[in-house]
This record gives C-alpha cells, structure tokens and sequence, in this order.
C-alpha cells in the first residue's frame, strides 16, 4: 500500500521490486506515490527501465512529466466528476435514460 504519500510509494515500489526485479510498467495511485516509486526505482538503478504512469494532473505531476520523472499522468477533477455522476444517476432514476459513455479527451505524456 502506498497511502497515497511519496514514502509509501518507495515503500511498495521496493516490495515490487523484491519480488519481480523485471517490473517494467507502474500505475500509481497518485503523483506523489509515483514520485516515491520513481525514487526506489533510482535507488536501485532501474529509473531509465520502467515507465510510472500516474494520475492527478497537479502541477508537481506535470513537471515530473517534463523532467522525465513520470511517463505519464492524467489530470482530473473530482467534484465535477461527482456532480456530473449525481446528475447521471438522477436522470436515470427520474427519466430512465443511462448515461452514454465519453471518450476520452486527452493524455499527456509531454509538456
């Protein structure tokens, strides 16, 4: 478990690694989980060798993004996200119409 902290990344990212030396992609709960894993991972020489996925989209996150720490994040906002389920699930309960899925818009892997 990473608590969502840098520490409990490094923490989990170092149990990965005693178990499978060859992990080569990470999804992280959140940046700073991500930035935790990036620092075991450093610590061990392997950096360069697995791409960290992440989401939150903050500005520490994009910046990790730039500098190469994190391979990728996606940015979100979770009370829009929310209100737009609540206002979902009442339509469905008051006119019977399902919410439709949405693409997705977009992915940054640059800055």
């Amino acid at each position: 478990m990473t608590f969502g902290n840098e520490e409990g990344g490094r923490k989990a990212m170092e149990n990965l690694l005693a178990k499978d030396p060859m992990i080569n992609v990470i999804y992280t709960i959140n940046e700073p989980a991500a930035a935790g894993a990036y620092e075991a991972l450093k610590a061990v020489g392997r950096e360069k060798d697995v791409i960290i996925t992440s989401v939150d989209g903050g500005c520490p996150g994009v910046a990790n993004v730039r500098d190469g720490i994190i391979g990728a994040t996606s940015q979100q906002y979770p009370l829009l996200m929310a209100s737009m389920g609540v206002e979902a699930i009442k339509k469905w309960a008051e006119e019977g119409i399902k919410p439709a899925l949405t693409p997705g818009k977009d992915f940054l892997t640059q800055v």
